[in-house]
């Protein structure tokens, strides 16, 4: 049986997806969710804003929850710092690109909002922990085990509780405390949290009374792996 050139060239049927649109409805997502929150968030208000019809909307999110997550995701669009790059170097990208696209941007608000909004719609933190704050969880990860694979990092450090100890610092400065961000603060952040985990050179001297090796005070604190609960 003889290809035709119908069956070599199918036709697509339908009008192409409008990436315009898809920009207008994921901006008006964020803009709403921070300005009323999740529970008030409505469909009519999203539509209007970006100026589409709603079953443009729910063409392309069958669920609020699926619009919100696609709007955070794109509003806060995280990127690894390149593999090359000294670990110490990626941590301060990493940690000056969540201040900006968290921070800055009134994302962390949204965050109050799904906690609120749990009890009445179970499963809402979960996919957004999953969804959304998995992928950077392992993206800092990544990083913390290529500088221990280099010998930047000690070896026996604990990678996902590093990473909470950037999360927390950042969000207790900024929510909990209120304060703002300045460079002598990420400056201090990036250089405790390398205090804490970088490998220290080796002392092969320490030891010989020769060597004129003088005691250089406490050692640095200590970040081990421990043992999760399953």
């Amino acid at each position: 049986m003889r290809s035709t050139a119908a069956d070599d060239n199918p036709i697509i049927r339908g009008r192409p997806r409008d990436i315009r649109a898809d920009e207008a409805i994921l901006a008006a997502t964020f803009r709403q969710l921070i300005d009323v929150g999740y529970g008030a968030l409505s469909i009519e208000s999203i539509a209007a804003a970006a100026g589409v019809a709603k079953t443009t909307i729910y063409r392309r999110h069958p669920t609020k929850k699926d619009l919100v997550i696609a709007a955070m995701t794109a509003a806060t669009p995280f990127q690894p710092p390149p593999p090359e790059l000294p670990t110490r170097q990626a941590l301060e990208i990493f940690i000056r690109t969540a201040i900006h696209l968290l921070i800055d941007s009134g994302a962390f608000r949204i965050l109050g909002s799904l906690l609120i909004e749990e009890r009445r719609e179970p499963g809402l933190l979960m996919t957004f922990r999953t969804q959304l704050l998995a992928p950077r969880r392992a993206m800092v990860e990544t990083m913390l085990r290529r500088g221990i694979e280099r010998g930047e990092i000690r070896p026996d450090i604990d990678p996902p509780l590093v990473t909470e100890m950037i999360a927390g610092a950042v969000m207790g400065h900024h929510v909990i405390l209120g304060l703002e961000s300045s460079e002598a603060w990420i400056r201090g952040l990036v250089d405790h949290i390398w205090h804490a985990i970088a490998r220290e050179p080796p002392a092969a001297d320490a030891g010989d009374p020769g060597s004129g090796a003088v005691d250089s005070g406490p050692k640095r604190p200590t970040v081990r792996r421990h043992r999760r609960a399953t």
